[in-house]
């Protein structure tokens, strides 16, 4: 059985530049991001003090602990 004197160099340089598409290709992909970061609004219920963070953008939202309707604090 022969193999020819180029195969010893196109099945090597083949895989490595196979293997390098597919680190680039897993980077590329990796670093993208589908959404932006949210702001979250920040709460301080009047009734019970507590403070709670929500992403949804509500002038009100509803307390965790005790129910009450409290407004965002300003930043």
């Amino acid at each position: 059985m022969s193999v020819a004197a180029t195969t010893f160099f196109f099945v090597p340089l083949f895989f490595s530049l196979v293997a390098l598409f597919a680190c680039w290709l897993y980077y590329a992909l990796r670093q993208r991001s589908p959404v932006g970061p949210r702001r979250s609004r920040i709460y301080r219920c009047a009734a019970c003090g507590h403070v709670y963070a929500d992403h949804r953008d509500r002038p009100l939202c509803r307390c965790a602990k005790c129910g009450a309707m409290n407004e965002a604090l300003r930043r």
